[in-house]
């Protein structure tokens, strides 16, 4: 039984036993190989409801039966999750639209592209990218790595 629940993908034709017999290797099939199973092997699918459910559980956190089967149930809610996807991908996607052109138009509004400037009568604080050297060993290990600096550009 441990060999046939590692080798799950590779159920072909499983001859008269019975959903039963091979419960321990179907609980661990995925969806789509337990409906390739019951594809191959007509006489399981009516009696593989209890694994179905176990699939919906899992995957849906769902324990009431909404339709005929809980295979229908499942594939029903497959659907329903991949339209989901589809509405909330949408749904992005306008939305970054929406904002690339409210951008677009501020720029235009403005008339620049980068950032507006202020008045002439408005002094702004300078930034100081380097601070002085407080010591002489500072100061000595700056103009090395200065010197250094214009070596390679050279």
């Amino acid at each position: 039984m441990k060999c046939l629940v590692q080798n799950v993908d590779s159920i072909y034709h499983v001859g008269s036993l019975t959903c039963e017999d091979l419960k321990p290797a179907l609980l661990k099939c995925t969806a789509e190989q337990l409906n390739l199973i019951e594809h191959r092997n007509p006489h399981l699918k009516d009696n593989c409801e209890i694994i179905w459910k176990k699939i919906v559980e899992t995957e849906f956190r769902s324990n009431a039966l909404v339709g005929s089967s809980w295979k229908s149930m499942y594939w029903d809610k497959v659907i329903e999750r991949k339209e989901k996807l589809k509405r909330l991908t949408n749904s992005i996607a306008s939305a970054k639209m929406e904002e690339e052109q409210s951008v677009s138009r501020a720029k235009i509004i403005s008339g620049k592209i980068g950032p507006l400037k202020g008045s002439r009568g408005v002094k702004r604080p300078m930034n100081f990218q380097h601070k002085a050297p407080s010591s002489k060993s500072q100061l000595i290990k700056r103009i090395n790595d200065t010197h250094k600096s214009n070596m390679y550009r050279r």
